[in-house]
């Protein structure tokens, strides 16, 4: 009985931690519109820290397990030079991503930086850092760990969520944005597979993502 207790819900947990994002950007969509700051905030911030608390709760109370088993380590010097190159790597597809995409006619991550450069840079800071901190381990640790170990294999799970993690950005970004959003994800999630440290890959998303958010539309806005 304690078995299927913790089965279930750890099988809901990965539902949760791969679908609950999309399903709530959804009603965050029809409820609060697309791009105001209220809607940002409670989808960005509010429920992105109520779902990875959750997790953390069905790990450690439910599972009886140690935050270790989903990838949470001290990180040691070869992480964090991963982190960085994983961060160099996707910073570097950006200048190449962009004009491909807009030949093509796809609006690219452009107009959601711009979007974001207009909110407070304290709020833009929190989202970035709540993105690292939340999405590594709903997105990366907890599910790769979690659908590897009951498929056997550690490439579905990365290929699984690379796409639910993908597919969760459309709404904001669009989806040329999104395909420019998936070449981080598929490093990112190399980078846990590769590293098996979810700090490693926290650090890197966090460097991401305050470079995008906040340094290219402050400091480098007449390259865009």
């Amino acid at each position: 009985m304690v078995e299927l207790r913790r089965t279930t819900a750890s099988t809901v947990a990965i539902l949760v931690a791969l679908a609950g994002i999309p399903l709530v950007e959804l009603a965050a969509e029809l409820r609060l519109g697309g791009d105001g700051l209220l809607a940002l905030a409670v989808r960005d911030l509010l429920v992105k820290w109520a779902f990875a608390v959750a997790i953390v709760a069905v790990v450690v109370r439910v599972e009886r397990r140690s935050l270790s088993s989903v990838g949470v380590a001290r990180p040691g010097w070869g992480d964090i030079g991963a982190a960085v190159l994983v961060f160099v790597l996707g910073a570097v597809s950006y200048p190449f991503t962009t004009p491909l995409l807009r030949s093509f006619g796809f609006e690219t991550t452009v107009g959601g930086i711009e979007r974001l450069a207009t909110y407070p840079p304290a709020f833009v800071l929190a989202l970035a850092l709540t993105a690292a901190l939340t999405e590594e381990l709903l997105y990366r640790g907890y599910p790769i760990e979690r659908i590897a170990e009951r498929t056997g294999s550690t490439a579905v799970a990365a290929g699984v969520t690379v796409l639910c993690f993908v597919v969760f950005h459309v709404p904001y970004w669009g989806v040329g944005g999104t395909l420019q959003i998936g070449v981080n994800a598929v490093l990112l999630t190399l980078l846990y597979v590769w590293r098996r440290n979810l700090v490693a890959c926290v650090l890197s998303h966090a460097i991401t993502d305050v470079y995008a958010f906040i340094v290219v539309p402050r400091y480098l806005s007449q390259y865009l």
